[in-house]
This record gives C-alpha cells, sequence and structure tokens, in this order.
C-alpha cells in the first residue's frame, strides 16, 4: 500500500469536522437520512453530495476452473461542506476521494490490497444522478445490464468485471433507513445488491484468469455513521446456496459491550426482508489472528446464531476465512481492518452452505472516532 506523506493530514481533514448537523453546534447542516423517505433509482444510485459520508462496497468470490480469488472494491466520497458537485472541476475542496481495493489469492496465500486518496476533480469524482464514481484508473460505472469494475492494486493485480443483478437492490431498514444509535442522526440509507453475476478477467502473478462468480455491492449514504460510544463493527454479507442472503453485524461500544442497534437482516429468494434485532441473534467470537503489521487480533472465525424465517428453527452458521492474512492496513494515518473472503459452514450438519465476506473494524484503531 503506498501513501503519499500528506495523507495522514488529509485524512484527519476530512473527519476532523464531526457530523456538522446542529445550529447550537455552529455545525455546518448537512442532510440526515429521513424515516419514510421514498429513494428514487437510477438517480439514488449516485452520488449525495449534500451528505457528509458515501461510500459504495463490493465485495465477491471468483473462480477460474479450481482456482479461486475474492475481491473488495469499496469508493469513499468525504464530504467538506455541504454542496453541489460541479462538472468538470479540476481541484475541488469540497470532496475527498477516498478507495481501497484488495484481493485474496488462497491457493498461494497472497493477499494484496491497495488505498488511494485525491481530492475531487480531474483524478476522482462521483456523478450525482447515476451511478458513475472514479478514483484514477479504478471505477464503477452503471450499464444497461447491471454495472462494470474496474481494479488493480499497483502492478500486481488487475480486474476488469460485469456485475448483472441476479435480484433487484434492497434497502435495509424497518422503515427506510438503517439506524446506528439512538441519535438521529446515526444513520444511513443502506442500498444493497445483494447478489450479482460477477465475469470478467483478473490477472496476477504474470497470469490472466477468465474469471466467473458472485458478488455484493452496499450503497451508504449518511452524515454520521455511528454513535458517539460506539469504536467498531463485526459486519458480514453471506450469499447462502439456497438463493437467501443475509447482512448482519454488531456494533462494538466503548464499554466492551454489543449496541443493541446491532442488526441482522434475512433476505429471501423473493427479496423479501427479516429484521432482527439484537438479542434476537447471536454473534460469538471465535477464531483468532494477530496482525504482524497492526498488532491487533481479530476473531476471524465467528459463529452466527439465528432464527431462520423460511424453518423455523434455529440456524447455526460458522464463518471460515480463505485464508487468515486478510487484513487492508492503513500505514500513514488511514484506517486498518480487516476485510475477507469466508466459507460459511452449517454447524449442525457440517456441510459447506454459502460464502460470505466479513469485515471487522476498530481492533488496530478507533474507526468511530473517524466515522462521527
Amino acid at each position: 500500500m503506498k501513501f503519499t506523506i500528506n495523507t495522514a493530514v488529509v485524512l484527519a481533514l476530512a473527519f476532523a469536522s464531526g457530523p456538522g448537523l446542529t445550529e447550537d453546534q455552529g455545525a455546518i447542516p448537512w442532510t440526515v437520512p429521513k424515516a419514510g423517505h421514498t429513494l428514487s433509482f437510477p438517480r439514488d444510485h449516485g452520488s449525495h453530495p449534500d451528505f457528509k459520508i458515501e461510500w459504495w462496497y463490493l465485495t465477491g468470490h471468483l473462480f477460474s476452473g479450481e482456482r479461486r480469488f475474492g475481491f473488495q472494491a469499496t469508493f469513499f466520497r468525504l464530504g467538506q461542506e455541504p454542496v453541489e458537485v460541479v462538472e468538470g472541476e479540476l481541484f475541488g475542496t469540497s470532496q475527498i476521494y477516498m478507495a481501497h481495493m484488495g484481493l485474496s489469492d488462497p491457493e498461494t496465500g497472497t493477499f494484496l490490497h491497495e488505498e488511494r486518496l485525491n481530492r475531487g476533480g480531474w483524478d476522482a469524482g462521483a456523478k450525482a444522478g447515476d451511478l458513475d464514481v472514479f478514483n484514477g484508473n479504478w471505477s464503477l460505472v452503471r450499464t444497461e445490464s447491471g454495472m462494470e469494475l474496474e481494479g488493480s492494486i499497483r502492478t500486481e493485480a488487475a480486474f476488469s468485471l460485469k456485475l448483472d443483478p441476479k435480484k433487484n437492490h434492497v434497502v435495509f431498514g424497518e422503515d427506510g433507513i438503517s439506524r446506528k444509535g439512538p441519535e438521529g442522526t446515526a444513520a444511513s440509507y443502506y442500498i444493497t445488491f445483494p447478489r450479482l453475476a460477477a465475469s470478467g478477467s483478473l490477472s496476477i502473478g504474470g497470469q490472466t484468469f477468465q474469471v466467473a462468480g458472485e458478488a455484493w455491492m452496499d450503497h451508504e449514504i449518511s452524515s454520521s455513521q455511528l454513535d458517539r460510544n460506539q469504536i467498531g463493527w463485526d459486519w458480514t454479507c453471506i450469499q447462502l446456496f439456497d438463493g437467501r442472503e443475509i447482512m448482519g453485524y454488531v456494533l462494538r461500544t466503548d464499554e466492551g459491550r454489543p449496541s443493541e442497534f446491532s442488526k441482522l437482516v434475512w433476505v429471501a429468494e423473493d427479496g423479501t426482508l427479516t429484521h432482527l434485532k439484537y438479542g434476537a441473534y447471536e454473534w460469538q467470537p471465535g477464531g483468532s489472528w494477530s496482525s504482524p503489521v497492526t498488532g491487533a487480533t481479530y476473531p476471524v472465525s465467528p459463529l452466527i446464531i439465528a432464527p431462520d424465517p423460511a424453518g423455523g428453527g434455529s440456524r447455526r452458521l460458522r464463518l471460515l476465512p480463505v485464508m487468515e492474512a486478510q487484513e487492508m492496513t492503513g500505514r500513514a494515518g488511514g484506517v486498518s481492518y480487516w476485510e475477507g473472503a469466508c466459507d460459511v459452514r452449517d454447524e449442525d450438519s457440517g456441510e459447506l452452505v454459502g460464502r460470505a465476506y466479513l469485515e471487522m473494524t476498530g481492533y488496530a484503531d478507533n474507526i468511530g472516532e473517524k466515522l462521527r
């Protein structure tokens, strides 16, 4: 991973202004998610510069014969002031764009990753009104059938993927917003394509593979992602072989307890959502991997226990990382976190029943301070 010498300073400025939500705090009036608001598409797949924090996040599992890969691609927009994006702006100061790419190759045990940070302008941007984001030569663009992703990791790897929805998008949150805390500002519009057919090419280690598989995409729009006492989260997206999906997370507080605003959601084959509050499901930490770079220890193999809305009983699902060393390290002031491809095992039958991506933040640093 390569940062410029000013990355720590720029990233600190990107988050320093705080939520900026109330007049009594003398802050900039950023827009916040409102219950009952109707999203409109494709407009809301695009950028929302009146909100402070926004990201477009993709993960997936790719196969070329017996060879398997996992990938992550995330585009962040970090608002400095709530304004409209000006088309053709060369060096904007109202938006900062960060992007992460990660690639897991369990056959060789290789995990590659890179981060970028740019001001708005000719080298990075996000279009309002439709999905069209880029950071250097990395891009994510909506097409007639789905979307196209172009990514690379320095000179070591590159991929070009078509991503076509096998299901329509869903919006998490019982009333249209995903609440992360008791304050109304700790919330997001949370739009997800839970199952995308992925196909294209991937180059790594001097070889080029034609790959196919499945991917997941999140788009979150907010002005303050976490409550004041939250320091990080454990999150997963699970794609079961039976055609259903699960999105679940545990928000961790500075008191060492899970937040009551943690959530797990089942997505049925027809897209119907079943939301479960924390307490109706369990997230039991499991496994242990310590990073030689950050020194953080991650519980890389959690057990999730949740009632199955289709069967009426309880499911016990174990996440098994395809390799343990899948940490994204922000060495120059960025955020360090674990983001990895996993298999999913039913603990009762012992069978593999799906694939997942697992994300764990706040173990190497307090991400809560940077997302409020």
